[in-house]
């Protein structure tokens, strides 16, 4: 009877060992993220302070996106402005979007 309770034991912890993610031990998780950056071109509707509202082309969504203008010190920007927008990729889903600008240019 013991023998029985040590086999079934074996049996039902075997597949819940052999299904654990770690190998080494450790709990460190690896960060499938895409870091690279994505440029988008639009045109400024409104500026308030540093941020900007900005209408252009993300991706296959169109339509206003906030772009903080503070990552440029050495352009004015003014409504009616292109502008060349780089970012991290990532889109909030706000109304309008939010990004995290990492650069911006103006386009002449």
């Amino acid at each position: 009877m013991f023998r029985l309770r040590i086999g079934l034991a074996i049996i039902f912890l075997l597949p819940i060992l052999g299904c654990s993610s770690s190998i080494n031990g450790s709990d460190e998780k690896t960060n499938d993220i895409y870091t690279g950056s994505v440029y988008f071109t639009g045109t400024i509707n409104e500026i308030t302070g540093n941020t900007a509202l900005v209408y252009g082309k993300l991706g296959s969504t169109e339509g206003n996106v906030y772009v903080d203008l503070s990552v440029n010190k050495v352009d004015k920007f003014q409504v009616g402005d292109k502008i060349n927008v780089e970012y991290d990729g990532i889109i909030l889903e706000s109304h309008p979007a939010k990004i995290n600008t990492l650069s911006v240019e103006l386009m002449e």
